[in-house]
């Protein structure tokens, strides 16, 4: 029987390794995705905050700027193309009495946001603020406008990316642990096996032309330990580890005195952008994420001290809201390295490139990462030998998608695909049938 040899074989079911999945597939190439979990978007990408933003804390000259306002020029267009559910309001960099900065950094806050690619980011008075969001808390001293941000369902965002994926011939495989032992180059042909199963069976194997290692938090492990039989794959040429860092949201339930429409956020530092408040866009208001370093790549339990503390937070910018009204909390582990920028790095004589340090950044960054990836490869594979018709097929209508969810135990089905919904503001918001969740639900 003829084994099939995909031209690209990515690690890492996340928003990231399903959007370089998307783009080598429709620029023609066979490909494949291998995914330890048992479904997609299990770590990073099934907790994130699910706004698309600008860049504006991104250092200039770095590639994830660059990434990012590629993705930027594509997000909108993309997400009506694939009948993704976002609220384009634009979010609002706030400054309050408490914080221990000048107002004059709203002006560097502006500049950076026009230096990232929104021109049109507009300077904002406390009267101005409160007209746009009456229900802030009146002490906000002033804000920066930064229109290009854009609040999406962060799962069915990530999840277009694989039916569009499969659509045109993808391929994906979950339980599928990559062992970086047993994998290995012969010949210029990658043999990629899973760790061997508990139950005897044998590892499956999968061949492949080249290889994309996207597996967030864990790609400086699998970096470092894939050599093969040979001493003759050198992968840390360019080295980076891991630095794990977790942020921890609560979810809560409006009411008419305690809606926003505008992401409300604080003025970022060179380690974070702070803790957001915004409304999803099933009406449900969150705070979060927080930022605190850890060692484990896996610990999201809730940290009752912090919860409180975000409850006090959210209180001071939405005096109205009850906390009271919780409707769940996560933590969500970011998959950030001790390096500043992204680490997008071609090994050729290896056909192998690397994915990683994309931090907070991989949804809003993602199709232009994909991008980005598949211009790289292009060194190393070969182009395919005709242009592929690309089908694309709209997700269905989210109210179908709600009712399927509830049928379904928290599944549903996309073109002929069955996915778990993973992502909690996702869940949340169609348990609720909140927002457009109750509106689709009611047609």
């Amino acid at each position: 029987m003829h084994e099939t040899i995909y031209d690209l074989i990515i690690i890492g079911g996340g928003v990231v390794g399903i959007s370089i999945l998307r783009a080598a597939t429709l620029q023609g190439y066979h490909c494949a995705l291998i995914e330890k979990e048992a479904h997609l978007f299990y770590h990073a990408s099934g907790s994130n905050s699910g706004i698309a933003c600008t860049g504006v804390d991104a250092a200039p000259g770095t590639l994830e700027r660059t990434l990012i306002r590629d993705a930027n020029s594509m997000f909108r267009p993309y997400c009506k193309e694939l009948n993704v559910p976002t609220r384009p309001c634009g979010s609002l960099v706030c400054l309050w009495p408490w914080d221990d900065v000048k107002e004059n950094h709203l002006d560097h806050v502006l500049d950076e946001s026009h230096e990232a690619g929104d021109t049109h980011a507009s300077r904002l008075s406390s009267s101005q603020v409160r007209h746009l969001e009456p229900n802030l808390a009146s002490h906000c001293r002033g804000a920066v406008h930064i229109p290009g941000e854009i609040v999406v369902d962060p799962w069915l965002y990530s999840v277009s990316l694989a039916a569009h994926a499969r659509e045109n011939g993808a391929r994906i495989f979950t339980n599928f642990t990559f062992d970086p032992n047993a994998s290995h180059l012969e010949d210029n042909i990658w043999n990629v096996f899973e760790v061997k199963p508990s139950d005897g069976s044998m590892p499956k194997r999968l061949r492949g032309r080249a290889i994309a290692n996207a597996a967030g938090l864990w790609s400086d492990i699998i970096q470092k330990k894939t050599h093969g039989p040979t001493t003759s794959i050198h992968l840390t040429k360019r080295s980076w580890s891991a630095k794990p860092r977790r942020g921890q949201y609560r979810i809560y339930a409006p009411s008419m005195q305690s809606l926003i429409t505008h992401p409300i956020q604080p003025i970022p530092t060179q380690r974070t952008k702070g803790i957001f408040v915004f409304s999803t866009i099933y009406n449900q208001i969150v705070v979060g994420p927080t930022a605190l370093d850890q060692e484990s790549r896996t610990d999201r339990s809730i940290d009752p001290i912090i919860a409180k503390e975000l409850d006090i937070h959210v209180k001071r910018l939405i005096p109205d809201l009850d906390v009271s009204n919780l409707v769940g909390e996560y933590v969500g582990v970011r998959p950030g390295t001790d390096k500043r920028d992204y680490q997008i790095h071609l090994y050729p004589e290896e056909r192998w490139i690397a994915v990683a340090g994309i931090r907070s950044t991989g949804l809003t960054a993602s199709l232009g990462i994909g991008n980005y990836v598949v211009r790289n490869l292009r060194a190393i594979l070969d182009t395919p030998a005709k242009d592929r018709i690309v089908k694309t097929t709209p997700l269905p209508h989210l109210s179908t998608l709600v009712k399927d969810f509830h049928n379904r135990n928290g599944y549903v089905e996309i073109n002929g695909f069955k996915y778990k919904v993973t992502h909690p503001l996702t869940v949340f918001g169609w348990r609720a049938k909140e927002g457009i969740a109750g509106l689709s639900s009611k047609l």
